[in-house]
C-alpha cells in the first residue's frame, strides 16, 4: 500500500522529491503522506475529490489482496485525513 500511495502522489505532484510516505503499524495500519505545501492542493482537489478517490483506490486494493484497509492520515501539515471511526475500527478488526 505504501509504494502505491507514493507513486500516485508522486505522479499528482510539482515536487516528486518532495513526497513522503510513513507507515506506522498498530491496531490499524496509518500512512502518513508529506507533500511540499505548495502541492497539498493538487492532493486535495476540488472539494476532496482527488483525496476521496486515492482513499477509494487503497481501499479497493487492500480489499483484492485480503490486506486490512489502512487509515490515511496527515503528517504534520498532512494532506488529507480519514482517521478511521470508532465503527470503522470494529469492521476492520
Amino acid at each position: 500500500m505504501k509504494d502505491l500511495l507514493l507513486y500516485m502522489a508522486k505522479s499528482l505532484v510539482d515536487n516528486p522529491d518532495s513526497v513522503t510516505v510513513t507507515e506506522v503499524e498498530g491496531e490499524t495500519t496509518v500512512l502518513e503522506l508529506r507533500v511540499a505545501p505548495e502541492d497539498m492542493g493538487k492532493l486535495i482537489g476540488r472539494q476532496g475529490r482527488i483525496a476521496k478517490e486515492i482513499r477509494t483506490i487503497i481501499k479497493s486494493v487492500a480489499q483484492r489482496t485480503g490486506q486490512p484497509s489502512p487509515a490515511l492520515c496527515p503528517a504534520e501539515r498532512g494532506v488529507f485525513s480519514k482517521a478511521p471511526l470508532p465503527g470503522e475500527l470494529a469492521r476492520s478488526a
